[in-house]
């Protein structure tokens, strides 16, 4: 019989979101609850912007011709799209369309970015941050793993840490804890980054919604970043893309790494790994992803990503205001709530559920020192949020 990747059996939590679904499905055959009101997991409550829907029904009739034909995209995006995002977020960084990597979300290319480094690389991992960067870093069979503790006595942000390692998780601003990186901080990973020749795994998933002055909008602000960086970015958030599946990686070609006695260019080693292991993003969908760059596109984007942000104040002023000690929320759609009176994760999230009919997500599910926290979520209505408060003030 054949054998499984044995790293499996090293995944010691189940995938919180899983779990989730399992105790919701239990309370509904339980009793018949109240419209569950689900301020848990990251995704759009608004729809596709009409610019975005327009330019994508115009596409999909352009491939029902035969002047207008498309088969497989490049794997690394039709240039049309590449030379758009670099003329427009990054043309005073100076990052290159060719530097531009085109893929269906940011998950799949920051686990998959793993491929390129040898299995003997120490790995540093945000402690609580998104499931996957662990999960990917496991099942790639990978033991050296390094843990860099956010606790609310250094507010929840990743500090580099004494000893060397070789790749670098981060998050900002921050899935689950909602709190940003400072320009400083992300100075201080990138001067770490160049110090250690380690690489850092930027994920930058809700760029769209800094409002600090002092947070960069992208890792590249950072002298020497190009040296030490791989960026990831995604239309799912900020332009409501969670279904249609678009995102790009930033690769420097400056980017480089060791191999026996010799500088290899990451930046080509990572266009012939999506040469073999990608057959590209959809036409319709990169035109899509095209329309959101135009201006009438951008104002509408904007308006939405206000309404988030808007629902994400009036969330976390309602929860502080019932005595929940509270963070993030300002540059990102996550409120990160310390659980009342000791109470573990997983206990107030029980709380919640059955009580309230409301979803969270158990800080736990995050990491080991996401515990006694819960996650809730500002992708939602103004009416879902005032209800919600309502339902938590009968607690």
């Amino acid at each position: 019989m054949v054998a499984i990747n044995s790293c499996f059996q090293r995944l010691k939590r189940t995938y919180i979101f899983s779990l989730i679904e399992e105790k919701i499905a239990t309370l509904h055959k339980k009793i018949s609850p109240d419209p569950l009101i689900n301020l848990s997991i990251g995704d759009i409550a608004l729809p596709l912007v009409p610019t975005v829907a327009q330019a994508m029904s115009r596409a999909v009739l352009e491939m029902g011709t035969f002047s207008g034909l498309k088969g497989y995209s490049p794997s690394n995006g039709y240039l049309f799209l590449r030379e758009a995002i670099a003329n427009t977020h990054f043309a005073i960084l100076q990052i290159t369309p060719d530097e531009i990597f085109i893929s269906d979300g940011i998950n799949t290319d920051i686990t998959n970015i793993l491929d390129l480094f040898s299995l003997s690389s120490i790995v540093a991992i945000p402690d609580p941050t998104y499931p996957a960067y662990l999960d990917a870093t496991i099942l790639s069979g990978r033991t050296k793993i390094m843990t860099l503790p956010c606790l609310e006595t250094n507010q929840f942000h990743p500090y580099p840490p004494s000893e060397a390692c070789d790749l670098i998780y981060l998050c900002s601003p921050n899935n689950p804890t909602g709190v940003a990186m400072n320009r400083d901080l992300l100075a201080t990973w990138v001067n770490y980054a160049l110090k250690h020749k380690a690489v850092i795994f930027f994920d930058h998933a809700y760029e769209a919604f800094i409002n600090s002055v002092d947070v960069p909008h992208s890792i590249f602000e950072i002298p020497g970043a190009k040296e030490c960086a791989i960026e990831f970015c995604s239309f799912s958030k900020s332009a409501g893309f969670t279904g249609l599946r678009c995102s790009y990686t930033i690769l420097p070609k400056a980017l480089k790494a060791r191999y026996e006695d010799q500088e290899i260019s990451l930046h080509t080693l990572w266009h012939r790994r999506q040469a073999a292991k990608s057959n590209g993003v959809a036409y319709p969908i990169q035109k899509g992803a095209l329309a959101t760059l135009l201006p009438q596109a951008q104002s509408e984007i904007k308006a939405q990503i206000n309404s988030y942000l808007a629902q994400a104040k009036a969330l976390k002023q309602g929860l502080i205001q019932l005595g929940l000690d509270c963070h993030g929320g300002i540059d990102s759609p996550y409120i990160w709530v310390k659980t009342p009176k000791g109470k573990s994760s997983w206990e107030f999230f029980d709380e919640l559920l059955i009580k309230c009919h409301l979803i969270s997500i158990p800080g736990v599910g995050f990491g080991k020192y996401g515990e006694g926290f819960v996650r809730f979520s500002a992708f939602t209505t103004p009416d879902k949020v005032d209800l919600a408060l309502k339902r938590i003030n009968q607690l």
